[in-house]
C-alpha cells in the first residue's frame, strides 16, 4: 500500500462511515483519521474526520464519492 492521502473530511461519524463502507465495497481500502477524537464528548466537535485512502485509488475513490451530490462531505 502506498501512501495515504485525506480526499475527504465529515463533520459526523456516521456521514465518514457510510462513505467507507460504499469505497470499501469497491475495494478500496479506506482509513478514518480522527475518528475517535470526536467521541470524547457527547455533542462537541473537536475536529473534522478525514476520509484516507492510498494515492492509487484517489481519483477512483473521488469520483465515487462525487456519485452522490446529495451527501456532499464537508470538504473534497
Amino acid at each position: 500500500m502506498g501512501k495515504l492521502v485525506s480526499i475527504a473530511e465529515y463533520g459526523t461519524a456516521a456521514k465518514a462511515h457510510i462513505v467507507k463502507s460504499r469505497l470499501e465495497a469497491e475495494g478500496i481500502p479506506c482509513y478514518l483519521y480522527n475518528e475517535n477524537l470526536n467521541s470524547i464528548l457527547a455533542g462537541v466537535s473537536f475536529a473534522r474526520i478525514k476520509l484516507q485512502v492510498p494515492l492509487e485509488h484517489s481519483l477512483k475513490a473521488a469520483d465515487i464519492i462525487l456519485e452522490n451530490p446529495s451527501d456532499p462531505p464537508t470538504t473534497l
